[in-house]
């Protein structure tokens, strides 16, 4: 009887052995599947991660790996834009691995998802979800911060509202009011905010929002608004934001800096202060669209920067038409936008009055009278060239020689040995479209004995060649809407003071947008701030100082100033910020 009992034993001992030894062997396997998946994956070699990764999921029971190939899964699925498979895998997930280490992992790329498809309110949900369920305070902190920009970019305080009524938890509930709170004060609901500030101090005060709820509700851009809601500038740039709600657009990113940091500048020790509300139009007009419904009816909406580029800027001014909210553009040139809207203001000299500014200045400056004219027949170059003659003959000028080339063409020569046949001649305007013309331009010149003063446009500051031929490039004047004197003091304690808060370093783009927020900070200092004041300021030749180019507008409501440079032995030198005549 002992020997068959021992028997068995061993039967059993055996079989369980080979049983582990199988179940071994097969999770050697599965291993080495799934790290040849993730190197397929980390070479974004996606199809074949996929494949992978599918077979570990399909052909195995539950074992180690199974959690993590379907994270992976989900995140090539989004990669490759099969965003329904992805939202069935997600859903498949959260139901059945509830407890996965995964599981705040993969609540984010639901958030990407929703973003993927401007599910901006669902995205918040999301948020919300994580924030309440997560063990781990890494999550939570950078759900709040996405879900703040999130909630600032794309949602109204009705939206949020709602959101907020759905939670109870006391680990999300103070933050969404929070968020709700800062809606409010966007859209000039002050009396709103502080509600819902209360409600954060008075129900959550072991909460992480505690203390910004208090400072808020002490601070004086809450506490100075006057009776009718705090005076706001509406802030439009193409940011495109990303999944994670940061600008990707490098340019717009920039200029926004600028407008920030000269509104901390003005609103630094002043009891006035005027806020800012940011929003992105993604280049897009139906994201405008949406802006317009939002801002166009906020009466605390004072004025607006931007859009940049001038395809936006007529959208806006269409879809902004009848609210009389003055709108300034840092960068757009096109010739007729200021045709389509009165409430519009061009900070950046449109093309067309280019060459008419520069007439002005080559005849009551330089005193010139006898002037000759050789452009490019292509691009911008003949518009340049049309609006100097129209302007330079006005004037009592005279246009002694008219020559055009074709660009990157050899027979330049021709055109200019017809210049220098002139006896009579005190300079030429030849404004550029390809800069590459420039040494070929110079060059020829210096042929044909041709010294006589050079003037032109800006794609001058960015030529080659000068140095060939000092004997004409030295003679070189032209126009620029920016020239950035580095070597100045003011600009180097300018610059130190950016870099200082922000971590950045001064550049064009920044410029662009502080120097217009500036000029149009200066217009609404120490006036009544209704909108038709700040239009009639604006229009009533008020100058800013600015870094980049002087702003002033009369009633033609384009900047009457462009930047005057020439070049002197290897240097750009600013010979002065000209203001145009009407």
């Amino acid at each position: 009887m002992l020997k068959k009992v021992l028997s068995v034993i061993l039967i059993l001992i055996f079989t369980a052995a080979i049983a582990y030894s199988q179940e071994d062997e097969t999770q050697k396997k599965i291993d080495k599947q799934f790290y040849t998946a993730v190197d397929h994956f980390d070479e974004e070699n996606y199809e074949r991660a996929l494949a992978e990764f599918n077979r570990i999921i399909d052909n195995y029971p539950f074992n180690s790996k199974t959690t993590a190939s379907y994270f992976f899964k989900i995140k090539i699925l989004i990669q490759l834009e099969e965003y329904q498979k992805a939202r069935d895998a997600i859903n498949y997930f959260i139901e059945n691995f509830p407890s996965s280490k995964y599981i705040d992992e993969i609540r984010m790329l639901r958030v990407k998802l929703h973003l993927n498809n401007k599910e901006y309110s669902d995205a918040l949900r999301e948020i919300a979800f994580l924030i309440d369920k997560t063990k781990f305070i890494s999550y939570r902190i950078d759900a709040k911060s996405i879900g703040e920009k999130i909630a600032d970019a794309y949602l109204t305080s009705s939206e949020i509202e709602k959101l907020s009524d759905a939670f109870t938890g006391e680990k999300v509930k103070p933050y969404l009011l929070l968020l709700l709170g800062k809606a409010y004060l966007r859209e000039g609901n002050r009396d709103e905010a502080l509600n819902v500030f209360s409600q954060i101090i008075d129900k959550y005060p072991q909460s992480v929002e505690y203390t910004e709820a208090k400072n808020l509700i002490d601070s004086p851009v809450v506490k100075d608004v006057s009776d009718g809601g705090q005076v706001l500038i509406g802030v439009l740039l193409p940011l495109k934001l990303n999944e994670y709600g940061e600008p990707t657009s490098r340019a717009a990113t920039e200029i926004l800096e600028g407008i920030k940091f000269a509104v901390s500048r003005f609103n630094k020790n002043r009891t006035d202060k005027i806020g800012l509300v940011i929003r992105d139009t993604e280049n897009r007009e139906e994201k405008i669209e949406e802006i317009r419904d939002e801002l166009g009816n906020n009466i605390n909406i004072k004025a607006i920067i931007g859009p940049i580029f001038s395809d936006e800027v007529r959208i806006a001014l269409r879809e902004f038409d009848g609210t009389g909210i003055p709108i300034i553009s840092p960068t757009a040139t096109d010739n007729d936008l200021t045709s389509i809207s009165e409430d519009f203001f061009q900070a950046n000299p449109p093309i067309a009055i280019r060459g008419k500014i520069m007439a002005q200045y080559i005849f009551f400056v330089e005193n010139k009278r006898l002037m000759a004219v050789l452009n490019s027949i292509d691009g911008y170059s003949p518009l340049l060239a049309a609006t100097f003659i129209d302007e330079f003959e006005r004037l009592g000028g005279t246009i002694v020689a008219k020559e055009t080339y074709k660009s990157n063409d050899i027979m330049i020569s021709s055109p200019i040995t017809k210049i220098a046949a002139v006896d009579t001649l005190e300079g030429i305007y030849a404004p550029l479209s390809e800069k590459s013309d420039a040494p070929a331009i110079i060059s020829l010149m210096v042929q044909d004995s041709l010294y006589v003063p050079l003037y032109g446009n800006q794609d001058w500051f960015f030529a080659k060649g000068f140095e060939t031929s000092p004997e004409i490039s030295n003679m070189l004047t032209f126009s620029s809407d920016f020239f950035i004197e580095f070597g100045s003091n003011a600009f180097k304690d300018f610059s130190k003071e950016f870099s200082d808060v922000t971590g950045e370093d001064v550049n064009r783009n920044v410029l662009y947008g502080y120097d217009t927020a500036k000029y149009l900070l200066t217009v609404m200092r120490n006036v009544d701030k209704s909108r038709t004041t700040i239009k009639s300021k604006m229009i009533s030749g008020i100058t800013s100082q600015g870094y980049h180019n002087n702003i002033s507008f009369d009633e033609n409501r384009m900047n009457r100033f462009l930047n005057i440079v020439r070049y002197k032995d290897g240097v750009f030198e600013l010979i002065e910020k000209f203001r145009s005549g009407g």
